[in-house]
């Protein structure tokens, strides 16, 4: 889907060979490199973990045992040798964790009885397709520009220090993503989407009054690293579905959850309506806020993704830019 799909999503993100590594609790696959270094680095920061890199004949992929002390690539990227590489869970132990923390959720005497099945039905093979290829767009990120991407991701030390449990912060908070949401509902035109992102401006600058400088950054950064991944896994999904230059692979058809993308719309309408009321506060709410900013992006300053990576570059402030022209 990348390859077919991804240089209409980011210059230069179709051409990329990237590969990906998916773990579970037992151990860790990787598809795409060949003769691979031993293990794997976290990224942005870390050390060599794992071991040799068994193949796998006649398959094409390669396997390991994760350590008995329990380090896994992590969902985001690692390096192998001098690659980078898009990293997540399997699809089966990601549906794991999504039943756990759904679970985790919901009072003690309902968690019991949630089916399973409810909650993998919403978790289909679309789905995870495109959460790789979120995964596989910071491989984009720390190859055009590392140090921001480094910058961006180390940014999230400064989560414990965001004041998540202000009423006041987060009230308008809710009003930030409720104006955000509005700019991706129904058709507008590019006066009423001006009008939207002016009121969206004064909004955050004026929660922003009370917030340190270092917060800022904090969420700019996040909104930056995660946004755009959530935006090039959503276009993607849609272009998936929509595009004449893209179809799935043959074998896709063999799995059973599979919709071939055919639901992209209504899974764009259940995002947007996540960024409007939703949303847990959390960092969470970075990634949406981020990809519609990008929408915005896409409206009012085209080629805005030719300067994005650059140091310095924030989605908001772009817009605030461009918003008069």
């Amino acid at each position: 889907m990348r390859e077919s799909l991804g240089n209409n999503i980011w210059p230069g993100w179709g051409d990329m060979q990237i590969p990906i590594v998916v773990y579970n609790e037992s151990h860790a696959f990787l598809i795409g490199l060949s003769e691979p270094a031993d293990g794997w680095i976290r990224m942005p920061h870390g050390d060599i973990e794992g071991s040799a890199w068994q193949t796998i004949a006649p398959h094409g992929y390669y396997r390991q045992a994760l350590p008995a002390s329990g380090e896994n690539p992590q969902a985001f990227i690692v390096k192998i040798g001098e690659t980078y590489a898009a990293s997540m869970t399997t699809k089966d132990w990601t549906g794991i964790h999504l039943m756990e923390i759904t679970q985790a959720a919901l009072p003690a005497f309902i968690s019991p009885f949630v089916p399973y099945a409810l909650v993998i039905n919403q978790f289909n093979s679309d789905w995870y397709v495109a959460a790789v290829l979120h995964e596989s767009f910071h491989v984009l990120q720390a190859e055009q520009s590392f140090q921001r991407l480094a910058d961006a991701e180390s940014a999230n030390a400064l989560e414990k220090d965001y004041p998540w449990d202000d009423s006041d912060f987060r009230l308008a908070w809710s009003t930030e993503r409720q104006l955000l949401a509005e700019t991706l509902e129904g058709n507008i035109d590019d006066d009423q989407l001006r009008v939207i992102v002016a009121e969206w401006l004064s909004v955050r600058a004026d929660r922003r009054k009370d917030l340190s400088d270092d917060l800022i950054a904090y969420e700019q950064e996040r909104e930056w690293l995660e946004g755009l991944a959530k935006y090039a896994e959503l276009q993607s999904w849609l272009l998936a579905d929509t595009s004449s230059d893209y179809s799935p692979l043959p074998a896709m058809a063999d799995l059973p959850d599979f919709d071939g993308y055919q639901k992209a719309e209504a899974h764009w309408k259940q995002e947007v309506n996540q960024l409007k009321r939703n949303l847990q506060f959390d960092d969470t709410v970075f990634y949406y806020t981020g990809w519609a900013q990008a929408e915005i992006l896409d409206r009012l300053m085209p080629g805005w993704k030719t300067i994005a990576f650059e140091s310095g570059v924030y989605l908001d402030a772009l817009i605030a830019e461009n918003l008069v022209q």
